[in-house]
């Protein structure tokens, strides 16, 4: 059963209520209008799938009525019904878009088998017409696809969308931060193409946040008239591109002789719709672009100011602890005590300078592996040793934990004491006086070394585990300022181990330990270089 609307318009009464009485049996929504001035003033105000009218009436033929009705409903279907009809008429009727004839007088199935010929015939028109869209649509795709300059984006859809709808004028603009911004304008600057640039900026500042916008002299108000003429076109579609709620710009595009085609505005719409999700993945990508040029120029500047103040720190502190040294020789009592503190504090800066020009070496990409024998026990004790003096300050007991038949690795030494030393500065800096620190080395059956780390005192909250490890990262503020420290030093603990062709983790249990336990190859010998991420 179809649901078609459709318009009757015949001055016999007789004939029009048969045609009304037939066509409702099958199903259509029917009105009737007497005469052509009537069904004009009714099309205007609603939409009809089809115009079924007699040629012969007083006043207005039914091929004016259907060629009034065409100028503002395009794609409205028109059937004539006449009982004269003549070559010369069938001609005409053609030239002003009349898509089936019935000829007086006319049984119930025949024009029921009319009706439904004219709209079959109007649907596979429809169908071609989408199909045929699917390839600038397609074109469109693969533009949009291959681009990420909205100026392209912008081309593209204005190129296409002139061309499937045959416009004679075309104009695209975009709206950024309440400015309407205009593109591709025409060189000329004549006064017609001065008109027709500021008309078209005012349809689009008219549709910003709007539906889609058709205008024609037949439906067009008194201000809507005046566009047009200040135009001089006769027909338009404005189309908004919209992302989401947001109004990302509008196509001006106007004809001036004939209508557009019936199925323009849906492709204009489909058309519209693709290209605003281009112009917004290109927007986002030229903000993201941006903020990674920026954080570049950020993360340059930091790694330089780093670099440059740890070297220019080195050669003043080296003068400061080498007097120091001197002065605790000679000094006793307080003096000594004082000259002691300036030292412990010397070489909690020493650290930060070690951790920063750590840092910086490893940014470079250091990262080729030297493959030599390393006695684990002897590498662990060097490392306990350059910390014993900071130990001992805070009363700290540290415990290694070697298996005496423990086989000698093949590693980096380098990097082995870069990661081990900063585990253990960690440790030492964290684990409250009279604590404990202890380090235990195990082999697994798949030749791995399994190291651990483990300290007395401070926790680390569950949810902050996997944090510990980032750049400058701190558990809390407070501790950077109780503890010293920038937060570099697990950062290159982790990035070694990496590059060493192992892992790290960290375990917390509150109130009581922390350990952080690391692996390496008992052979790195089959190892390749690796790229450092820190």
């Amino acid at each position: 059963m179809s649901s078609e609307k459709i318009i009757i318009v015949d001055d016999e009464t007789d004939v029009l209520d048969l045609c009304k009485r037939i066509l409702e049996v099958k199903g259509y929504q029917v009105t009737t209008a007497r005469d052509g001035r009537e069904v004009i003033e009714v099309a205007k105000k609603e939409r009809f799938d089809l115009l079924l009218t007699d040629i012969r009436m007083p006043g207005m033929s039914g091929l004016e009525v259907a060629q009034k009705v065409k100028q503002f409903a395009p794609d409205v279907i028109c059937v004539t019904m006449t009982g004269f009809s003549t070559m010369d008429m069938a001609i005409e009727a053609l030239k002003l878009g009349i898509d089936e004839f019935i000829m007086k007088p006319f049984s119930p199935d025949e024009l029921s088998m009319a009706i439904s010929k004219a709209l079959d015939k109007e649907r596979l028109r429809k169908e071609n017409f989408r199909l045929r869209s699917l390839i600038p649509l397609f074109e469109l795709n693969k533009t949009l696809l291959g681009t990420v300059e909205v100026e392209e984006v912008l081309r593209q859809l204005l190129d296409i969308a002139k061309t499937e709808t045959k416009a004679d004028f075309a104009r695209i603009y975009t709206f950024d931060s309440g400015q309407i911004v205009a593109h591709f304008e025409p060189l000329a600057h004549d006064e017609s193409s001065q008109k027709q640039q500021e008309t078209s900026f005012q349809l689009a500042k008219f549709i910003e946040g709007g539906p889609q916008l058709f205008l024609s002299h037949q439906t067009a108000n008194p201000q809507q008239h005046a566009l047009l003429d200040q135009l001089g076109m006769g027909f338009v579609i404005a189309t908004p591109l919209k992302s989401k709620e947001i109004t990302l710009g509008a196509l001006i595009l106007a004809r001036s002789q004939n209508n557009f085609a019936a199925g323009d505005s849906n492709f204009l719409s489909v058309l519209a719709g693709q290209a605003s999700i281009a112009l917004e993945n290109a927007r986002l990508f030229s903000e993201i672009q941006a903020a990674y040029e920026e954080l570049k120029m950020l993360d340059h500047m930091k790694s330089e100011f780093i670099n440059i103040a740890a070297h220019e720190l080195r050669t003043p502190l080296a003068i400061l602890m080498g007097y120091a040294s001197m002065l605790e020789e000679d000094l006793q009592g307080v003096q000594h005590d004082y000259v002691a503190t300036i030292m412990r504090n010397s070489l909690r800066l020493t650290h930060l300078i070690d951790d920063m020009l750590s840092l910086q070496s490893l940014e470079r990409g250091v990262v080729s592996l030297v493959k030599e024998p390393l006695n684990l026990a002897e590498a662990v004790q060097a490392v306990v040793d350059d910390i014993a003096l900071w130990a001992e300050q805070k009363n700290l007991s540290i415990e290694i934990d070697i298996p005496a038949d423990f086989p000698q690795m093949i590693a980096d030494r380098q990097k082995f004491d870069l990661i081990v030393v900063n585990l253990f500065n960690n440790a030492v800096k964290f684990t409250p006086p009279e604590g404990h620190i202890t380090l235990k080395a195990r082999v697994t059956e798949d030749n791995m070394t399994t190291i651990s780390v483990t300290n007395t005192g401070i926790s680390i909250p569950k949810k902050e585990l996997n944090r510990v490890f980032e750049r400058f990262y701190q558990v809390e503020k407070s501790l950077t300022r109780e503890h010293g420290g920038i937060g570099l030093g697990l950062s290159i603990a982790k990035g070694m181990v990496n590059v060493c062709g192992g892992e790290i983790y960290a375990e917390s249990e509150e109130g009581k330990s922390t350990t952080f336990t690391f692996t390496l190859p008992l052979d790195n010998s089959h190892l390749k270089e690796r790229t450092l991420k820190i």
